[in-house]
């Protein structure tokens, strides 16, 4: 049996890459053959298939994990030597490593480098719990039979964080898109009157930094540039975000719509000529992916696996975490679909998720043989 552990509900369309990437491991499973079990946080009404567990109501990783610890403390006596178990956090291992110390093998998947959400929430107090985690994290690393990073700068960050010798052999499968979600729209560069309307889709919070692209619009308007930014998501940063909003030089330029729907992103880039991504940190973004896919040029901070992905200069730009450079990364981006110079990166063909899933799906099988 592979049983797959998220926060998060394969049956939902909640936006964001990790959801993403659950949904996609559900739909390679279920093409698999596999033997498979899904535990995860119930986000929808009513749909209970046999084959997913639902330990939560809610995406909240703390009462997810309680959860979890109920349902291990119940079947730890069911599980056999041939069993996976794949988590997408390092500390929701736990539970089957205390309880079900050996049975089974441990596959664990790095979305983030240690820590950098515990930065968001507490800054500086927040490196006593560090050290904390990080030598927790030293002994899951050890134990665990298989780890995936999403990216090759994941893989070397946590090597250096954590410790090298887990992560040197740790493989590195980048989190897929659903391109099915584009099927039936042909995809074609911006045209010149969208050169300037620009998207950022995401969850409002830290890790977003929804503020930078805020100042990055304020920074254009005082140069006299016609830009306008449409932020699509809602998160914990909400009623942070509406008073930046009610102060902010650029306010008319800039409007919120809050949470959009998974499956209305295709039309949302259709709309707008460019993406913009002013994170803090990433992995593996997956709107980036479906920029490209929709053939919109993107312009990201350094994060994560995203100039991985783009052709600097052709399919997007990579800028600096400030306002000014944004901004005039933002102006090629523009200059660049008025002259009808967008060119899709041919890397786009790496990120098929039946290629990508069948990743993990070989070491699924990898671990069970073993």
């Amino acid at each position: 049996m592979i049983y797959v552990f998220y926060n998060n509900d394969p049956l939902a369309h909640d936006q964001g890459g990790g959801a993403e990437h659950f949904r996609g491991l559900h739909r390679a499973l279920l093409k698999s053959g596999l033997e498979f079990h899904l535990v995860a946080a119930r986000l929808q009404p009513g749909c209970s298939p046999s084959h997913i567990t639902y330990v939560s109501a809610t995406s909240n990783f703390l009462r997810f994990y309680l959860g979890l610890w109920r349902w291990f403390w119940r079947n730890r006596k069911r599980f056999g030597t041939k069993d996976v178990f794949h988590f997408h956090r390092n500390y929701a291992a736990w539970p089957k490593l205390l309880l079900a110390p050996s049975r089974g093998r441990v596959l664990i998947s790095y979305h983030n480098v240690t820590g950098q959400v515990l930065d968001g929430w507490l800054g500086r107090l927040g490196r006593p719990v560090r050290r904390v985690m990080i030598r927790l994290e030293r002994r899951v690393a050890r134990l665990a039979d298989a780890i995936i990073c999403v990216s090759g700068r994941d893989r070397r960050r946590l090597g250096e964080v954590v410790e090298a010798a887990p992560f040197a052999t740790a493989s590195v499968i980048p989190a897929a898109f659903d391109a099915g979600l584009f099927k039936d729209r042909p995809a074609a560069p911006p045209p010149p009157e969208l050169a300037t309307k620009v998207l950022l889709l995401g969850r409002v919070s830290h890790q977003k930094n929804v503020p930078l692209a805020i100042s990055t619009l304020e920074v254009l308007a005082e140069r006299g540039e016609a830009f306008t930014l449409t932020i699509a998501g809602e998160g914990e940063d909400s009623r942070d975000l509406i008073r930046r909003l009610a102060r902010s030089r650029a306010s008319e330029q800039i409007s919120w719509l809050g949470r959009v729907p998974h499956d209305e992103v295709p039309a949302m880039l259709e709309t707008h000529g460019i993406l913009l991504l002013t994170s803090r940190y990433e992995a593996s973004p997956t709107v980036v992916k479906e920029a490209l896919k929709a053939m919109r040029p993107v312009v990201s901070t350094d994060v994560g696996d995203v100039a991985d992905w783009l052709d600097e200069g052709a399919s997007g730009f990579i800028a600096e975490a400030d306002p000014n450079d944004l901004a005039d990364a933002l102006c090629r981006a523009r200059d660049l679909v008025v002259a009808g110079g967008y060119r899709q990166t041919e890397r786009i063909d790496g990120l098929d998720e039946d290629a990508i899933m069948l990743e993990v799906v070989h070491l699924y099988r990898r671990l069970q043989a073993v």
